[in-house]
């Protein structure tokens, strides 16, 4: 059985273009019968030619996908192969993990009590209770 997507985008290239020869030579001979005729195969011909162009666009995607999924696959197995996929060591809680320094981020706010502004003895506010 010929597949559609195999035979669609030949036929509509040929229907297009004798379309628009039939028109251009109805045109430069002044027949309007054949100007009318090709002008309405080229305008037939234009929902397939865009068919043919979304179906392409869509092959394409769908190839390139295929590849880099297949790419994935065997970059994954080599790093596997080489035991470069394991599970890092968690840090532990308050050392730098490069370091092992006690080091906190500037921007956190530590919730500690003693940090607290009605702890803190340079704050210049009073406690109120």
């Amino acid at each position: 059985m010929i597949k559609l997507r195999r035979v669609v985008p030949p036929a509509t290239v040929l229907l297009f273009t004798v379309a628009l020869a039939v028109g251009a030579t109805g045109w430069a001979t002044g027949t309007d019968p054949l100007t009318d005729a090709g002008t309405l195969g080229t305008l037939a011909a234009v929902p397939l030619l865009y068919w043919v162009m979304i179906t392409r666009t869509h092959e394409v995607t769908d190839q390139q996908l295929e590849k880099a999924r297949q790419q994935g696959y065997v970059m994954a197995m080599d790093h596997v192969g080489r035991g470069l996929i394991d599970a890092p060591v968690p840090p532990s809680p308050g050392l730098c993990g490069h370091c092992g320094r006690h080091a906190s981020p500037a921007d956190v706010i530590s919730l500690d009590e003693r940090r607290r502004s009605g702890h803190n003895p340079k704050e210049k506010r009073t406690q109120t209770q």
